[in-house]
């Protein structure tokens, strides 16, 4: 397997770096701590590393501890409070039934007398007016006895309520294993946990610790949206909110809805222009698109756009003032060649006449010299060299000379030499060569100035040509340095 190691920058000794550049990773095994470069390459942010990682397991263990710690004490205490209070409804519920049981002997007593009387009433009735007196006595007493039942019969209904409250408070009580319902207040010192489905706050103030509060636990097939809404009246009832729309990653800003999203959705077509609320604030964005249109690349094209036209048009002027002033200098020579041209016409009368005595001299000077050239050149047969310099940095000059002395011709030769005609000395760097006649197999020169080029290299695989602290050249494994 090919050797891939790259090290990122760290330090055994420096808690944190000083600085990086744009996104420049480096470690620190003094504090444990993974560093990235700032955008603006003038700083370090710490983004991770093993002292997060022991730090968020930690948080974990306290967590998932004092849970267990708040659960446990809370089902013992809901467990002991149901208990107490049912314990408590059945003692009292048992002390009326027993009242009620007393009542109820008492009455099947006095139920007996009353009917004892009231049959006495009738025979005293049958027997007419010689039993009147007595079943006037005896309908007196029954009256008395009837008093009685009235408060009796109070009595009874009284601890009859008293025991069907009892009963309720019992049976409503809270059960450790099957639940109940609190009518009262209640104040929990310690943690609560609820782990049902659903849960209903109706408050007028809600004070949330959490920095964060997340929404949407069960959402793993992205089914629905994510957000928080209320409702006002304008008029009729509407609801209004910010939620992330199921299947997208849009958070739609609404008002005016008229259907309430209590099924964690927003009906169908409510993510409308029209149904857009108003942000009002100061707005920092990677990216605003209006329309479809990146504003960005908008603004960017409309900037280079009106930068190249700024520069065309004053590319256009400097050559329109360029234009101008050539011709006003072709109008300034023009005059003066005109003048000149006047005061050269007048010279040109006496130059005339002295160019006609000097052709005529130089007429009689060429028969003269023509006729020595005759006799100088007797024994030598037509010889024609151009007068010119004859040789050059590329050339050498070549001449053919005749059997008397005399150069008859003459060229100029370029210079062709073959490398290999170079067999021996080493070229040196001062003439483009190396200034070493070998090389290392493999390696890479490096220049040294004006000294034979040296060699880098290396046969472990995986090695790069990197920079050394002391600036030279040389194959390692890719690091990032210390800090």
């Amino acid at each position: 397997m090919a050797n891939t190691v790259i090290q990122l920058k760290f330090s055994t000794v420096t808690a944190t770096p000083s600085s990086l550049n744009t996104a420049e990773p480096a470690y620190s095994y003094t504090s444990n701590t993974l560093f990235i470069g700032s955008p603006a390459g003038t700083g370090a942010i710490a983004i991770g590393g093993k002292f997060y990682l022991d730090q968020q397991q930690n948080i974990y263990d306290f967590a998932n501890a004092a849970f267990a710690t708040a659960n446990s004490a809370g089902s013992s205490a809901f467990a002991q409070g149901a208990y107490n209070h049912a314990n408590a409804a059945f003692i009292q519920a048992n002390t009326n039934a027993g009242d009620i049981t007393v009542i109820q002997g008492v009455n099947v007593t006095q139920n007996t007398n009353i009917t004892n009387a009231q049959n006495t009433g009738a025979a005293a009735f049958t027997h007419a007016n010689g039993a009147f007196i007595q079943a006037n006595t005896n309908a007196g007493d029954i009256t008395v006895i009837q008093g009685v039942n009235v408060t009796q019969n109070t009595n009874i209904t009284n601890a009859q309520n008293t025991a069907t409250a009892a009963y309720n408070r019992a049976n409503n009580s809270l059960n450790a294993n099957v639940g109940g319902t609190i009518t009262g207040s209640l104040t929990v010192t310690g943690n609560l946990t609820v782990q049902g489905n659903t849960t209903f706050v109706d408050t007028e103030i809600l004070t949330v610790e959490d920095s964060l509060i997340k929404l949407a636990n069960n959402n793993t097939t992205d089914a629905v949206d994510i957000g928080f809404y209320g409702q006002y009246n304008d008029g009729s009832n509407k609801f209004a909110g910010l939620a992330r729309t199921a299947g997208t990653n849009n958070f739609f800003l609404f008002k005016g809805l008229t259907n309430d999203p209590a099924g964690n959705t927003l009906a169908t077509g409510s993510v409308t222009a029209a149904n857009a609320a108003t942000l009002i604030g100061n707005v920092s964005a990677y990216q605003v698109t209006i329309d479809g249109q990146d504003i960005q690349v908008f603004a960017t094209n409309a900037y280079t756009q009106a930068n190249t036209a700024t520069t065309n048009a004053a590319t256009a002027q400097n050559k329109a003032d360029n234009a101008f002033h050539q011709a006003n200098a072709a109008y300034a020579q023009a005059n003066t060649n005109a003048t000149n041209i006047t005061v050269i016409q007048g010279v040109n009368v006496t130059q005339n006449t002295n160019i006609t005595n000097a052709e005529n001299s130089a007429s009689a000077a060429f028969i003269h010299a023509n006729a020595a050239f005759d006799k100088a050149n007797t024994d030598v047969t037509n010889i024609n060299i151009s007068s010119a310099d004859y040789g050059s940095a590329s050339a050498v000059a070549s001449f053919k000379v005749a059997a008397n002395g005399r150069i008859v011709s003459a060229n100029s030769t370029s210079i062709a030499l073959s490398a290999s005609a170079i067999t021996s000395g080493t070229l040196g760097v001062e003439r483009g060569g190396t200034g070493a006649a070998t090389h290392t197999l493999n390696g890479v020169l490096l220049g040294q100035g004006t000294s034979a080029f040296t060699t880098a290299s290396s046969s472990t695989e995986g090695h790069v040509l990197t920079i050394n602290d002391s600036g030279v050249p040389t194959f390692s494994h890719l690091s990032g340095g210390t800090f």
